[in-house]
């Protein structure tokens, strides 16, 4: 922990970041059809009927800067290439970006065409209309298997750093309640 501490520091004192120039992105599985395990039953009824257990899921990328005033469209990751409920539906107005995989979770492909085509170009055209002259940003992620090792902009200005091992749960902002909030 002592270690990533001082890395986060050195590499923020290099570029010369601020709070706003901070980012942090992580997944969620958002279970969609999952009933409650528990339901309110009569004193006369000894049980309610059950429910086959629905386990549609989905996966949800939320990104947001430090300060808050920089929340990227989520990225939501479903099993069907091209859903019926998107048929006749501009995929480019949706309010967040669709991407699909066999199983509806998160691979390395989807993460780094998502951070360079989307992450790094947002990040650049938001940090030009706050007038910071400098478009640098730092992404701490997880070290979830479906994230890249190495991965930074083309021009090395956006670039990840990777939190330490058992310890996302306890100080990755978006665990501490942000993605939660966004699900309910």
């Amino acid at each position: 922990m002592e270690q990533f501490l001082q890395k986060m520091h050195k590499v923020i004192e290099e570029k010369n970041l601020i709070c706003k120039q901070i980012y942090n992105a992580d997944e969620t599985g958002l279970l969609w059809k999952y009933l409650p395990q528990r339901n309110f039953v009569s004193f006369r009824e000894k049980s309610a009927s059950g429910f086959k257990k629905a386990k549609d899921c989905l996966t949800v990328l939320g990104c947001t800067n430090a300060t808050g005033t920089h929340k990227l469209k989520p990225v939501l990751i479903g099993k069907s290439a091209k859903p019926r409920c998107f048929k006749h539906v501009n995929m480019d107005a949706l309010p967040v970006i669709y991407k699909s995989q066999r199983n509806a979770w998160m691979n390395a492909e989807i993460f780094a065409e998502w951070f360079k085509k989307d992450f790094a170009p947002a990040v650049k055209s938001h940090q030009c209309s706050q007038n910071i002259y400098s478009p640098k940003a730092l992404v701490l992620i997880d070290n979830c298997s479906a994230h890249p090792d190495e991965l930074s902009s083309r021009d090395g200005s956006v670039t990840c750093l990777f939190l330490p091992l058992n310890t996302t749960s306890l100080i990755q902002p978006t665990d501490q309640g942000v993605l939660q909030a966004m699900k309910s």
